[in-house]
């Protein structure tokens, strides 16, 4: 229960209990008359003069100095008045009790509309769209060496490629050596080694296998491919107005 909600209940249990156990407001009083027929009333019998301490009449409810019929009307105005003050304090506790339950489902909205932005920022990667080609940003961690560098995505490859230059700043270790085929249909030796850990978007790996290669050329932007071995386990749809890739919910990732 909110705190909104506890405030009503303490409150409706304080007037429930102020209206079950009324406190004595109207204390004892005094009546006497003296010689010349004026009427007093006191609220201590010390106050009534010696002379008069036989005629005192004490009155302990707060009509009965009245006639029956006037205590009868008043002690019925006096009812009235008070179902209609009870009244109008259970409907203004009713609308606190409304006004609470709204900023209580107000917060919730809030809430979930918070957490669903949150959700939504650490689903999609803003990346580089140049010359047709899509940059990612990949973190690499191998050694306790971490580096941020950016990948080509490339559908076209079987595996993360990443340059030899890399490779030697995270000191990934070559496991076997064999030979590519690259665009054009040209063979390349390339080097298979294992990466720490892997990090795209939402998604990250552990012992991830890349393809090293040595890259001759001008510099790029980029230092090697995301390929299919990341890819194929991910769903994905690109903005390129606004240069974002979005993903779908993470899923077990397979070399």
């Amino acid at each position: 229960m909110s705190k909104y909600l506890n405030y009503i209940s303490i409150s409706f249990f304080i007037f429930f209990w102020w209206q079950c156990f009324p406190p004595n407001t109207f204390s004892a009083f005094y009546k006497y008359v003296d010689e010349q027929g004026r009427v007093f009333y006191v609220d201590d019998t010390g106050k009534v003069p010696e002379e008069y301490q036989d005629q005192i009449k004490v009155y302990r409810e707060k009509y009965d100095n009245l006639s029956e019929q006037d205590r009868s009307q008043a002690l019925q105005k006096e009812s009235e008045q008070f179902q209609r003050l009870e009244q109008e304090k259970l409907l203004r506790m009713n609308e606190q009790l409304q006004e609470a339950q709204a900023m209580e489902e107000a917060e919730k909205r809030r809430k979930a509309e918070s957490a669903k932005k949150k959700l939504m920022e650490t689903m999609q990667t803003r990346v580089i769209v140049e010359d047709n080609r899509i940059l990612v940003p990949v973190t690499l961690v191998n050694n306790g060496i971490e580096l941020d560098v950016n990948l080509v995505l490339d559908t076209g490859a079987s595996k993360i490629v990443l340059h030899r230059h890399v490779a030697e700043q995270l000191n990934i270790f070559a496991l076997k050596k064999g030979l590519a085929q690259v665009a054009g249909g040209q063979n390349i030796s390339v080097e298979m080694g294992l990466v720490n850990y892997f990090k795209v978007g939402p998604f990250n790996q552990q012992k991830v296998a890349v393809l090293i290669m040595a890259y001759e050329g001008p510099s790029v932007a980029y230092s090697g491919l995301l390929g299919m071995n990341f890819l194929k386990n991910v769903q994905y749809t690109i903005d390129y107005k606004n240069q974002i890739i979005r993903w779908q919910p993470p899923s077990t990732i397979e070399d």
